[in-house]
């Protein structure tokens, strides 16, 4: 043990300032092992971005107690399905239900030994925090493995209090088979909801796919794209790539492109990329990011993901390591996950540097968007934005149905006030998007 505990420092004393391949980030390394009030292991490592400078990490299953110096777990230690740190700055608080002496799961079950659920992604939404949990029920299998997923939910959440309101299950997994939640974000009025489909029974393996709901309603109904189009029939869903994906995977926009990061299959130590021109695919250009270390015997890596609110023109990644559950109490270190940053030129090499960024408030990130007036309007209307730092700026409008109505600014823009008259006269009675980005980050308005 002591030779890998030596090995593990030399991996987080590495700086990746300057390094044009993937290395790990000693920051988040430290970070995410720091006193947060009673979590000390865990995986699944999703993150919501908040305002702020804020995030909400999310674990599945977890364990609550004390870590000794030697990395072992101090006696008393409890074990709890799910759990949530709220980072603030470089200071994290665990959630979770009960007491650190009697804990509970951030989302309880009834009945926790037979029936649970395990984070996916989510975002927050009118001052509502709704995250995808998928329910898992015990079933036949080998140890560690004798459990079959049954479902997902979105649960709501009160914010900034993180209070749990509601959750509601998701219908389609049993008209379509798409365990839905690996990825969620907001672009051209609407919110994408990534899933995952298994092929087969007995090897597992998934293909992405993807649903989308109008954004700020994503309880409301559904569309699925179908390979060619979206449906509203969720039987027709098609994968949008011919490559499988791991159980957690994770997709963002990266300059005029998406990108998509996952772990191969099964329990690979490589982390590859693919893009895409379009959120629904297809997806390709495999690159090989990053090879996992495997640090300790009969350990294993997987389900990277990628934390794209702390971009600094090398993206976050973190990546869950596990081995044998009784070798945990003996160091914690098998079960807690480890970060890397990967130059997003490695994963596109047309990728144009962005200025550091932090998805909090538009003034941070270089765009305060106002809304348009007159509103309602019927023969014109003007749309005024602020732009604090010099960006390239992309501002369009939308049918509510996702489909391009004009392009009005796609340039490099200076610090200043801007107003674009917008004339109407050919569009047709409606409620429309207008959608403004830069490199890094998007607004909505109606």
């Amino acid at each position: 043990m002591r030779n890998s505990l030596i090995l593990f420092g030399l991996m987080l004393g590495i700086s990746f300032q300057g390094y044009s391949q993937a290395v790990p980030d000693s920051t988040f390394n430290y970070l995410i092992r720091k006193y947060n009030g009673g979590w000390i292991a865990g995986d699944a490592t999703f993150s919501i971005a908040l305002p702020a400078n804020k995030t909400l990490w999310l674990f599945g299953d977890s364990f609550i107690g004390t870590a000794n110096a030697d990395s072992s777990i101090a006696p008393g230690a409890s074990f709890i399905r799910n759990c949530a740190l709220l980072q603030d700055g470089d200071s994290l608080r665990a959630l979770y239900g009960g007491t650190f002496s009697s804990p509970n799961s951030f989302v309880p079950s009834e009945d926790p030994d037979s029936t649970w659920y395990w984070p996916e992604h989510g975002l927050l939404e009118n001052d509502t925090l709704k995250i995808f949990f998928s329910e898992f029920k015990l079933s036949t299998g080998p140890a560690g493995f004798n459990y079959k997923y049954t479902g997902a939910y979105l649960t709501r959440f009160t914010y900034p209090a993180i209070e749990l309101v509601d959750m509601t299950k998701i219908p389609y997994f049993d008209i379509n088979g798409v365990c839905y939640g690996n990825s969620v974000f907001v672009e051209n009025g609407y919110t994408y909801i990534y899933g995952r489909k298994e092929t087969d029974t007995v090897y597992h393996i998934c293909y992405p796919h993807v649903a989308r709901a109008v954004a700020g309603n994503i309880t409301g109904l559904w569309e699925f794209f179908s390979g060619t189009a979206w449906v509203s029939d969720p039987v027709i869903t098609h994968r949008i790539s011919m490559e499988a994906v791991s159980q957690q995977y994770g997709v963002f926009r990266l300059n005029n492109k998406f990108a998509l990061i996952t772990q191969e299959i099964w329990l690979s130590a490589k982390i590859n990329s693919f893009t895409s021109s379009f959120l629904y695919g297809p997806f390709y250009n495999k690159k090989l990011l990053y090879q996992t270390p495997i640090l300790y015997t009969n350990s294993f890596t997987y389900n990277a993901f990628p934390h794209i609110q702390f971009n600094n023109d090398k993206l976050l990644v973190s990546y869950n390591t596990n081995g044998n559950f009784w070798d945990i109490f003996g160091n914690v270190e098998i079960y807690r996950p480890l970060f890397i940053r990967v130059p997003f030129t490695m994963i596109d090499p047309t990728y144009v540097s962005a200025e550091t960024f932090e998805p909090k408030t538009n003034t941070e990130v270089g765009i305060i968007l106002d809304q348009n007036y007159p509103n309602p309007a019927d023969f014109e209307t003007k749309i005024k934005f602020t732009v604090t730092k010099t960006l390239y700026v992309s501002l369009k409008i939308y049918a509510m149905d996702g489909k391009e109505m004009r392009s009005l600014v796609n340039k490099v823009l200076f610090p200043g006030q801007y107003e674009v008259e917008v004339d109407l006269k050919e569009f047709k009675s409606g409620v429309y998007c207008y959608h403004i980005l830069n490199q890094c980050f998007s607004f909505i308005k109606k």
